[in-house]
């Protein structure tokens, strides 16, 4: 499984810009859940068909992309490497 950090560098490349390197988890669209020992990054694309693009960009590059999350939004969730996300102490 990847780290977050590494997500946003394949992110950051896709878009072709350094707001997700630079800024993390504080970078427009982006959020996190920790379910216990799981960790997921939530990316909204504003767009189903982008969302679709970008999942099989991710996933190529060896992410773990939830293809069922939501079916039919622009909001895309891909699984990393466990880190104290929102909720992680609940």
């Amino acid at each position: 499984m990847k780290s977050k950090k590494k997500l946003f560098e394949h992110l950051s490349l896709y878009f072709m810009n350094d707001q997700f390197v630079k800024r993390g988890l504080k970078a427009e669209g982006i959020s996190n859940e920790t379910y216990g020992r799981k960790s997921c990054i939530y990316i909204d694309t504003k767009d189903p068909s982008k969302r679709k693009h970008l999942e099989g960009f991710l996933s190529t590059h060896g992410f773990q992309v939830n293809r069922n999350y939501w079916p039919g939004s622009s909001t895309l969730e891909v699984q990393v490497s466990y880190f104290k996300g929102h909720q992680w102490d609940e």
